[in-house]
């Protein structure tokens, strides 16, 4: 099978390559060489510095210090017998230093660096984006660098780019263990198309899709890039969109982020071991459920069955359902090891990693479905200089994954949706006997589930996806002359995955659902692939005072997916539940796609006196999915960047660095492959196969052209030991892909993509970062930053509204022009007179109630508010909230506000947080001791709390299930309650429980947010102790993900989302967010882990 054939052949390479590097790493250089050692400090403290990259310019060698600072570079040539070099060091949160080192063949010279704490780190050297290495003050654009946190609560990639940069989000959408997070830049740059930005390892691009193959329910959904080791990651460089993404070309107007793997070193072999233990839980947000009971009877009877002694009838009592017989504490380890070393002319890393979790999903009690990801990460980089002049690096990496999730999310038959909607007042075992509360000896509704099935029938269901990844990169660099240097990378990457969704034979164990009871089976196969071609020759060169820096190149992506599926219901017999066994909803389907993208670029800078940078370029790309019209597009860049304290002279403690830049360029994203074609479906009939229209295809299609222009600057303030970053930013996407639907009559119903929409979007970004204290005992770093986000959907080119849920009424979020991206839109309570303006935009007058003798209750649909007289009159009697007759009569008095004549449409706000942030900061005291502290928050935006829309409802058959709303129906119908109370009952009910009747009624609700994301702290037991214990280094660290959330959000999280992680950019993937929809809160995490170095 080529799974096995894959993980086979990747087994054998990363063997070969771990067998070739041992032997190479001991040859070095011969000829007349000389060679470069010594030790890298702190200049204020003299605390030796790990990890310091030290180079000799204009070469390929270099070396990394070791846990002393020492550092050793060999084989450096020399050939007339003595030589100047210069060495080159560079440190992370340190300013570079730079040496000219007279060197003389055959003898080793002594170089030591006392290197000063910096906050601003301008002389970074970055890659993506400019087509070669680069210093950072040298670009108009921004690229944010990611430094992955040592023992930082990190188990995926996802967890790796949440809170780290401004203007970079990660949307995670539940609580299942393995759920990959949206990766969001600068928000949204398409309608239609995904807003992920494109993914690149080491210069190859990546698949970054996600999602399973079988249908779950919206959640649990895991990420391809979480595939990969996050402890692997040296660095994650991330551009923010189309003025630095232009040598990307079409598919880059979402942004770039590129993951730098490790890479060895010059050294005896170093080896890291990691054993970490995590523990998970979702906490208490999910509210029990609640109910009451009509008459004393059944009172005596739920007092028994759920341990309630006393209970009265019309008493509200609570079963919290889901934490005490769903959920339980997730367990997880993790096993982690590599391995770096070798000599000057070959270095190799080598890594692998087991990575298992059971999530707090639990309910082993109820059936065999649970959340549980596995992951097998390895990976083998070998890194050879055969030259000065030459370097050749192959980097593998070998990926085995596995997830398992229940039916979830809004999703009629998902576990977690049913015992959210159970009413235990229903709760019984009349099929079976009862053993305990919530629990039947077989046969029974123990929770009190009132449709579809019970939460220990939707426990049988099981839903896993496997997959087998290998991603390669062949990458050559030439230096021809000091000036000349040409390059190329060759990339593969192959995933092959396998799911299937299983209901078994007779899985209605409580003879409660209707649903296949013999059982169904869904099965998905795919694989795909991508391609990575990319060559660049790079021309630099000194004329007195300017510099110039020269590159063009060639890039090529083939992207393959192939897909195949089945299913099938109701099976003979159990044994038999394979999908050729079923008798009834057989289908079966196969897909293939190719996909080619390809560009020339060109990118020129210019530098004066090393201060003053200047830089244009472009690209002119084609694409197999541009209408046959279109022909190819050319996306332009031109960039400023200035360092006035990088100028002779300039002298300030107070402003110690200082750079302003700006940068406009252009990006774009292409239409699916088959858009642009006119196309026909098949149709089965009972007379045989034929075809109907599908696709109406337009040969003019083309990339959306997103144009953007920032600007902003860096200052270092007091010697550098504070950093501000502030960042501009306005972007317009034109010829934007809007679905539209063309006259049926032309026979084709499917909406058409078509080039005929704007949005226009701005923001800002706000770093800061400081270095508030600098000693051999104590070290503390601070930082924060801010984001700001405004999108606007210009123009829909005369096309209409677009609902982003489609024919779903319940969600609200449209797009319709003039309004900010992801409005949403719902019906909206008259307010008191005096209280609301008097009229709308349109002039007309709004809709309000008298607040001394009325309600906003539109009573009996009169058009008019109720008094409270008639009220009054109207509770003489009890009344039942879920009668259709008393729901008619309670109707909500509505008001346009917005004048638009759309009572239901009335826009509330949106779902898209206005600002998103983080702060924290990292303390090192005692010199063991290391405490690391992550918050992030968002604000400005509304959640759609539609799961407290049918649980605080009055829905007859899903939920009407939390205590605020059992407290209203309790009293309503209570022969006991005077008619006062039931008036004040049905007030309560109108102004926030008046739910789903009209769609959207109350859903939209503040999801602001501060989340405690990150907390870890490290004892390190010193170097002595360690090598007592035959380490070179060990250390233990307790940490904490998730921990505590402060919010006025009143549902179960505001990070909930009803849909997960997909790859099929639609509009619900875009914009359907912050829909709290029966999804998961996210889970909190506690972990302990050891770390080894020797």
């Amino acid at each position: 099978m080529p799974g096995a054939l894959l993980a086979r052949s990747t087994r054998f390479v990363a063997a070969l390559l771990l067998a070739l590097a041992v032997p190479l790493a001991r040859s070095h250089a011969q000829g007349n060489t000389a060679i470069v050692e010594g030790r890298v400090t702190d200049a204020a403290t003299t605390r030796p510095l790990e990890n310091v990259q030290v180079t000799i310019d204009g070469t390929q060698l270099g070396a990394m210090t070791n846990a002393s600072g020492n550092y050793r570079i060999t084989g450096i040539p020399v050939p007339s017998g003595t030589a100047e070099v210069v060495v080159r060091v560079r440190a992370i949160g340190y300013s570079r230093e730079t040496r000219t080192v007279t060197v003389t063949a055959g003898q080793t010279t002594k170089r030591d660096f006392a290197v000063t704490v910096s906050a601003i780190q301008l002389n970074q050297v970055v890659v993506t984006g400019s087509g070669q290495k680069t210093e950072v003050k040298r670009l108009g654009n921004t690229v944010a660098v990611i430094q992955p946190p040592a023992n930082a609560p990190i188990n995926d990639i996802s967890n790796l780019l949440t809170a780290r940069e401004p203007g970079v989000s990660g949307l995670v959408s539940g609580g299942l263990s393995g759920e990959g997070a949206k990766i969001r830049i600068r928000g949204n740059a398409s309608l239609s198309q995904s807003n992920e930005p494109i993914i690149f390892v080491d210069g190859v691009r990546i698949n970054s899709g996600g999602g399973f193959g079988v249908g779950t329910g919206g959640g649990g959904s895991p990420s391809r890039i979480d595939d990969i080791d996050p402890s692997t990651i040296e660095r994650v460089e991330v551009l923010k969109g189309a003025a630095a993404a232009t040598l990307y070309g079409t598919e880059a107007s979402n942004g770039v982020i590129q993951f730098f793997t490790k890479t060895g070193s010059s050294s005896a072999p170093r080896w890291t071991m990691q054993l970490q233990q995590d523990a998970v839980d979702f906490g208490n947000r999910v509210a029990p459920n609640s109910g009451y009971a009509r008459t004393q009877a059944r009172a005596d009877s739920l007092a028994q069955y759920w341990n309630k002694p006393g209970l009265k009838a019309f008493e509200v009592f609570e079963v919290p359902v889901f934490k005490d017989y769903v959920t339980e504490t997730g367990l997880g380890n993790t096993l982690a090891s590599s391995v770096q070393g070798g000599g000057q002319a070959v270095t190799y890393f080598a890594s692998a990693r087991y990575y298992r979790e059971n999530g707090p999903f639990g309910g082993r009690d109820l059936g065999p479905a649970q959340d549980v990801v596995r992951r097998i990460q390895t990976s083998a980089n070998l890194s050879l200089v055969p030259t000065k002049n030459l370097r050749v690096r192959f980097n593998n990496s070998y990926y085995n994954t596995a997830n398992e999730a229940p039916e979830n999310n809004n999703n009629i038959y998902g576990v977690n949706s049913l015992s959210y909607m159970a009413r235990p007042e229903l709760a019984n075992c009349n099929a079976s006997t009862y053993v305990s509360p919530g629990v039947c000896s077989g046969a029974g509704n123990a929770f009190g589930n009132q449709a579809f099935m019970t939460v220990r029938e939707a426990m049988q269901v099981t839903n896993k996806t496997s997959t087998q990844r290998y991603v390669g990169t062949l990458d050559g660099a030439y230096t021809a002359t000091d000036k000349l240097t040409l390059s190329s990378t060759f990339g593969f990457d192959y995933a092959a995955q396998r799911d299937f969704g299983f209901s078994p034979f007779g899985y209605n164990v409580d003879l409660f659902t209707s649903n296949n009871p013999d059982g169904s089976r869904q099965v998905y196969s795919g694989g795909t692939r991508v391609l990575t071609l990319d060559g660049k020759i790079a021309y630099n060169r000194d004329f007195g005072p300017f510099s110039t820096s020269n590159v063009a190149g060639l890039q090529v992506f083939n992207n393959r997916t192939e897909a195949n599926s089945g299913s099938s219901a109701f099976f003979p017999g159990p044994g038999i539940e394979v999908v050729g066994a079923g008798g009834q909803n057989i289908s079966a389907g196969e897909s293939f796609l190719t996909t080619v993208n390809g560009g020339y670029f060109a990118q020129s800078q210019i530098g004066w006196h090393d201060w003053v940078f200047g830089t244009v370029g472009g690209r002119y790309d084609f694409s197999s999915a541009f209408g046959k019209n279109a022909g190819g597009v050319f996306y332009p860049k031109v960039s400023l960047s200035m360092v006035p304290s990088d100028r002779q002279g300039w002298s300030s403690t107070l402003l110690s660095t200082f750079r302003i830049r700006a940068a406009l360029g252009q990006s774009g994203r292409q239409p699916g492959a088959f858009d642009q074609f006119t196309t026909f479906a098949p149709q089965v009939t009972a007379v045989g196969a034929g075809l109907l229209p599908s696709a109406l295809g337009n040969p003019d299609l083309k990339p959306e052209i997103s144009t953007e222009l920032e600007a902003g600057f860096e200052a270092g303030l007091f010697n550098n030991k504070v950093a501000l970053e502030y960042t501009a930013w306005k972007r317009t996407v034109a010829d934007a892909l809007v679905p539209r639907t063309f006259p049926t009559s032309g026979g084709f119903r499917n909406a058409q993509l078509t080039n005929i929409g704007q949005i226009d979007a701005n923001g800002m970004e706000i770093g800061l970062r400081s270095q508030v204290i600098n000693k051999a005992t104590n070290k503390l770093e601070l930082f924060a930053n801010a984001a700001y986000l405004n999108q606007t959907l210009s123009s829909l080119g005369g096309a209409p509204a677009i609902r982003v849920s489609g024919g779903y009424a319940r969600y609200r979020i449209y797009l319709k022009e003039g309004a900010p991206l992801g409005s949403i839109y719902e019906p909206r309570l008259a307010g008191a007179c005096g209280q609301v303006p008097a009229t709308n935009s349109a002039n007309k007058p709004i809709t309000c109630y008298n607040a001394a003798d009325q309600l906003p209750i539109n009573f009996n649909g009169r058009g008019t508010a109720a008094t409270r007289a008639e009220l009054l009159a109207y509770f003489a009697t009890p009344r039942d909230i879920q009668a259709s007759a008393v729901q008619s009569a309670l109707q909500p008095l509505l008001a346009d506000y917005d004048g638009n004549g759309i009572l239901f449409e009335q826009r509330v706000g949106k779902s898209i947080p206005t600002w998103t942030g983080a702060f924290g900061g990292t303390w090192s005291f005692r010199n063991h001791w290391k405490l690391q502290n992550t918050l992030e928050y968002r604000t400005g935006y509304l959640v759609s709390n539609l799961t407290d829309g049918f649980r605080l409802s009055q829905h007859p058959s899903i939920g009407s299930n939390r205590k605020a709303f059992s407290d209203i129906q309790a009293v309503m119908q209570n022969p006991a309650s005077t008619p006062e109370q039931r008036v004040a009952a049905a007030e309560t009910y109108i102004r926030g429980y008046r739910r789903l009747l009209e769609p959207g009624l109350y859903q939209g609700q503040n999801g602001s947010f501060l989340r405690w994301r990150e907390l870890a702290l490290t004892y390190d037991f010193g170097a002595d102790f360690a090598k007592k214990i035959g380490f070179r280094n060990a250390s233990i660290t307790a940490a904490g993900r998730n921990l505590l959330m402060w919010t006025k959000y009143p549902g179960q999280d505001p990070e909930s989302n009803e849909n997960g992680r997909g790859s099929t950019g639609t509009l619900a993937d875009n914009f359907q967010n912050a829909t709290d929809g029966f999804g998961l809160p996210i889970p909190r995490r506690v972990s302990l882990a050891l770390n080894l170095n020797f």
